[in-house]
This record gives structure tokens, C-alpha cells and sequence, in this order.
């Protein structure tokens, strides 16, 4: 049922005319991964390669994502990534608030049919967006990066982990023992999951690519 819902659901985002991004755009780029997903990854928008693919964090900054992947032993098959917009800004600009607006219903829908466990807010927008989706305060990233937050839904407890985005590395190479730091609190979390008899992320789950 989730997987049919998130195909439904992928095809109103690369139909979607609901802001002046779709006049730009090659391809809007829903996202990828296991349905449902005990792990969600959220960045802030697509930019050139995933615009031309339709494809999430294909570039420069999917690379180092997939490496901080492996750090804490996953694959990015193992994971769904999104992004809180889906077309690209002109320019790799950053997403204008009535943008982010516009694609917040997507996200929400995302969150609620993908039923994660843990949800990993990727930079200052994406932990923006999915702390107010919880109605939880947010702080700079600076001080929420890596820290675990707890929130009750009607389908269970979901914890969120912002971290700083993966291409803060490229652009701020002092911050990688930090953005590495995050990935290992993260690799904590599911080991003590594991321990108590959840699911390993992925397992015999499906992958929805279209």
C-alpha cells in the first residue's frame, strides 16, 4: 500500500506547477530509497546533476554523503534521501520561502507514508522544515548539529538528527571531523537498535526509484 501511495505521490512532484521552479526545471526530483524507510534523509533542494537525472544527491555532495554513508556501514540504498524542495533553484540559489512552502505538503506526505524511524535533517533548511513540521523550536545549526530529538506521532516515536549538509565539507574542510561526528552518533543510534531486535535499515524492503 505505502509503495503504491509513494508512486502516486512521485508522480504529483514531477507534474507539479505549484511555483515558479516548475518553469525551470528539467526534472523534479522526488527521491529515492526503501518503502517504507527506517532512515530518511533530508537535504534543501537539487541542484545541476539531479536536475538533469531526477535523481537526489547525485553530485558532488552525494558523493560525500555516500562516503559518510559507509562510514557507519550503509549503503544509500539502505536509506531514502529527499529533499524539502524537489526542483532545482535557478543557480543552486538558495529555496525562497514561499518555494519551501510550496513543497512543504510533499514532504509531509514523504514523512508519513515513508513511517522512518529516524529522520536526518541535512543543514539549516531542511532542520527548519522538519522541526516545524513537529512543532518543535530549532535552533542554528551549529548547536543542534548531532544532537538527538525525540517526537510522538500516532504511527510511534520518531527520533530526528540534524546534521550539518555534506557539502559543508567541501565548502568548510574544518568541518568535517564534525560532519563525521554526527554521522557516528547516528551509527550509535542504530546499533542500540539493533540490539533491542529492530529491523536492520532496508532489509528485504523495496526500492521505489520511479
Amino acid at each position: 500500500m505505502e509503495q503504491e501511495a509513494v508512486r502516486t505521490l512521485n508522480r504529483d512532484i514531477v507534474t507539479c506547477t505549484l511555483c515558479r521552479l516548475s518553469l525551470t526545471r528539467i526534472n523534479a526530483v522526488p527521491g529515492e530509497g526503501p518503502v517504507p524507510s527506517r532512515l530518511l534523509f533530508i537535504g534543501e533542494a537539487p541542484g545541476r546533476y539531479e536536475d538533469l537525472t531526477g535523481r537526489p544527491f547525485i553530485g558532488r555532495a552525494g558523493a560525500v554523503l555516500e562516503e559518510l554513508l559507509s562510514s557507519i556501514g550503509l549503503e544509500r540504498s539502505c536509506v531514502f534521501i529527499t529533499s524539502i524542495i524537489k526542483c532545482r533553484p535557478p543557480e543552486n540559489r538558495i529555496p525562497r520561502k514561499d518555494e519551501i512552502a510550496a513543497c512543504a505538503g510533499y514532504l509531509d506526505r514523504q514523512i508519513d507514508l515513508l513511517s522512518p524511524e529516524i529522520i536526518v535533517p541535512m543543514g539549516r533548511l531542511a532542520s527548519e522544515q522538519v522541526f516545524s513540521h513537529f512543532g518543535i523550536t530549532c535552533g542554528p545549526i551549529g548547536s543542534i548539529h548531532g544532537k538527538v530529538f525525540h517526537t510522538e506521532t500516532p504511527r510511534g516515536r520518531i527520533v530526528i538528527i540534524p546534521v550539518y549538509h555534506p557539502a559543508a565539507m567541501t565548502h568548510n574542510p574544518p568541518l568535517k571531523d564534525a560532519v563525521f561526528q554526527d554521522f557516528r552518533n547516528i551509527g550509535t543510534l542504530l546499533e542500540r537498535g539493533e540490539r533491542s531486535g529492530r529491523n536492520t535499515p532496508g532489509l528485504d524492503k523495496r526500492s521505489i526509484l520511479e
